[in-house]
């Protein structure tokens, strides 16, 4: 499911600025060329406030699991997987270069294309339903993900 604008444009100034910053960048293995890191300090705050706005919107109780943050550049892609971080999972664009599309495709029974605009988030079982992000088209995308624990149904 979409939730649009989940990031606040204050948020997403934060997390760039976070980023531009942060000193312990690495290639990432899931998307040969980009550079990522996992389980940052800095995302701690905004993994715990989209926590509780999934919360609202599923149901259910979630507990932080995992987050990371990843600069795309135009030509990447992220090949087709299940996560294995977390069973659910929420993937945000935090600030791309330009409007172009950057499409998403979920392999439910038929495949789903989704297109994200800054501050939009999508939420799915990772570890159920596979995806993949098609070849980036913008000059640059940065995007957060962030997995939780599902425990149970809020009452």
């Amino acid at each position: 499911m979409i939730i649009k604008n989940i990031l606040l444009e204050k948020e997403k100034e934060e997390i760039v600025s976070y980023w531009d910053k942060y000193t312990n960048k690495k290639k990432d293995h899931q998307a040969k060329g980009t550079l990522a890191a996992r389980q940052v300090s800095f995302l701690s705050t905004y993994h715990n406030r989209i926590k509780l706005i999934l919360e609202k919107e599923t149901g259910f109780r979630l507990s932080e699991q995992f987050n990371a943050i990843r600069l795309y550049k135009k030509g990447d892609k992220l090949e087709k997987h299940i996560d294995n971080a977390a069973p659910f999972a929420i993937t945000i664009v935090v600030k791309q270069s330009d409007l172009k599309h950057n499409p998403l495709v979920f392999y439910f029974d038929n495949p789903q294309t989704i297109i994200l605009q800054e501050g939009d988030g999508y939420y799915f079982k990772g570890m159920e339903i596979p995806h993949e992000r098609l070849e980036v088209q913008s000059d640059y995308l940065l995007h957060i993900y962030f997995g939780y624990n599902i425990h149970d149904k809020l009452i």
